[in-house]
């Protein structure tokens, strides 16, 4: 190996590392979110009690990994009766799972995000191999990585428990190996590929438009010319024959994986989780938030909308410049590229399951490929080299300063999480993950207590926060807390981003009060805190507000 690339794979490597303790800082600083207490336990589940059945709207294969670190620790207790009296209520076996835990939230979830970390990790690594791979150039390589090692969306997805970043992580090894393939058809690449297909698969349910865009770029392929066969398959059978048994093939090895991951008797909870996906409007999903407006239905521009806002813009630039060149144009198999991002992206915008960036993240790494594209340009290297580095550098910057709350970064244009408020919300910005923000807060200010709309599964009595409940969502069981005295000397109202915005609460006015007025906060780029000590009518309508 040259001098030049030990130092491309050390820059990779340095770069990797950066993602990894800026991951820490994160899983240090951020409750657990929404669905981590759910998936945990149900990953939990599947090891101690040999039944797929909580939680199954998911597929098991990521959070029987994330689990590991419990089974190889202190094992604590799996609330057997609550399973038993709930009929499997994962909401209420969760809620039970972490409070019998022993520890405090936070410790209990580390190990577990630590395993989410060690495979967002791999995505930069990926990134760069395959920018070097398809832009022969060692620059661009080290320019895929950094570019996927700033991203805040790929970085705060691999710092909590959500299927997101192990989904992009086996698309992309989906898309690469058989893009490999195409130049060399060797059997230990379609073995390969097939395996990754399978973990996608069973890491979560829309990994099926991730298969559906692998088709249509392969299918585009060999229309254009390209030949996808069997290894060792003869030169002169039909391409459309030699494709469809190679996509046979393919198909039933990544079967054979996703078959395993349920220990082959427990996959007929693989259909019951699909159903459950396909159907969940009737299940009393679908609330969602674009440009002020809530809907059921969702829009098909949402993603449009969304993207520009929370991708850095110097990863925007560069994707730009390298597409404006014309550059992807000259690349081989350029099809096994293109395609699958650009069809997975559409499947996702005609669905409108509309929760956040997260439905897309399998994109983001193709653009952190095509944007290190840049480094050897058409028109002149030079200034392709130094655009290309400016906006790595650009991309860097702009990413840290949302740290260490990544999941609520947004641009220069979307003007930060509380510009953002404007645009969207839901889990790109406020998932529940402020409270160790919010006791933070309450010890620097000397706080004894706060009136309090917690957006969340997380518990505040957890971290000691004394609080007097305010209409809220997700809260499972009773609302906890206590009335606060009237006659304390500060009067503090801290509310979650969703809950401000009314987005699942019933009455979605219930906070419009506060909307117009200034917070002197805003915690973990989620918790919007007022001081209305001196705003009587405002505290008066806070006091009056029911306990949920």
């Amino acid at each position: 190996m040259s001098a030049r690339s030990l130092y491309a794979v050390a820059v990779c490597l340095a770069l990797c590392a950066w993602f990894w303790a800026r991951g820490e800082r994160a899983i240090a600083a951020n409750g657990p979110t929404f669905d981590e207490p759910v998936h945990l336990a149900a990953g939990y589940s599947y090891w101690v009690t040999g039944s797929f059945e909580l939680n199954r709207e998911d597929p098991p294969l990521l959070k029987l990994l994330w689990s590991v670190p419990l089974l190889l620790g202190e094992r604590p207790e799996y609330p057997r009766d609550v399973a038993e009296a709930t009929n499997n209520d994962h909401w209420q076996v969760s809620t039970a799972f972490v409070a019998r835990a022993g520890v405090p939230p936070p410790e209990l979830f580390a190990g577990p995000r630590r395993v989410n970390l060690a495979l967002g990790c791999c995505v930069p690594l990926l990134c760069g191999w395959w920018a070097f791979r398809l832009w022969e150039s060692r620059l661009a390589g080290a320019c895929a990585c950094a570019f996927a090692a700033h991203e805040p969306t790929l970085l705060a997805l691999s710092c909590v428990l959500t299927t997101d970043a192990g989904l992009a992580l086996f698309v992309l090894l989906s898309a690469y190996l058989l893009w490999e393939y195409a130049a060399r058809p060797e059997r230990g690449l379609l073995v390969a590929c097939g395996a990754a297909l399978g973990l996608a698969l069973a890491s979560k349910f829309s990994a099926l438009a991730a298969v559906l865009a692998l088709f249509a770029a392969a299918a585009l392929f060999v229309a254009r010319g390209g030949r996808l066969a069997l290894p060792g398959a003869p030169e002169g059978a039909p391409r459309g024959r030699a494709f469809a048994e190679f996509a046979f093939r393919l198909g039933l090895i990544a079967g054979v994986v996703l078959l395993l991951t349920y220990g082959v008797v427990h996959f007929d909870q693989w259909g019951r989780g699909l159903k459950f996906q396909l159907t969940r409007g009737e299940h009393g999903d679908g609330v969602l938030y674009l440009n002020g407006q809530r809907s059921r239905t969702g829009w098909y521009h949402y993603f449009a909308v969304l993207l520009p806002l929370k991708l850095p813009l110097g990863l925007i630039c560069a994707a730009l410049l390298a597409a404006l060149t014309g550059r992807a144009d000259r690349a081989p198999r350029v099809a096994l590229f293109v395609v699958p991002p650009v069809a997975f992206f559409a499947l996702a915008s005609l669905a409108r399951v509309d929760l956040g960036a997260r439905v897309v993240l399998p994109v983001v790494p193709f653009v952190c490929v095509l944007a290190a594209g840049l480094a050897t340009p058409a028109c002149c290297a030079l200034a392709g080299r130094v655009l290309v580095c400016l906006c790595v550098a650009w991309a860097g910057a702009s990413a840290v300063r949302s740290d260490p709350f990544p999941l609520a970064y947004f641009n220069e244009v979307a003007g930060g999480p509380r510009g953002a408020l404007r645009f969207v919300a839901d889990s790109n910005l406020d998932w529940g993950q402020g409270l160790p923000a919010l006791r933070a807060f309450l010890r620097a200010e000397e706080l004894d207590g706060v009136y309090l709309s917690y957006f969340g599964t997380d518990r505040p009595e957890a971290y000691g926060i004394r609080f007097q409940p305010l209409p809220t969502y997700g809260r499972v069981g009773d609302p906890g807390g206590e009335a606060l005295p009237a006659g304390a000397p500060r009067h503090v109202v801290v509310v979650s981003a969703n809950n401000l915005l009314g987005i699942y609460l019933s009455d979605p006015d219930t906070f419009a009060f506060l909307r117009a007025k200034a917070p002197v906060a805003v915690l973990a780029g989620s918790l919007f805190v007022y001081d209305l000590t001196h705003d009587p009518a405002a505290l008066r309508r806070a006091r009056e507000l029911p306990r949920q």
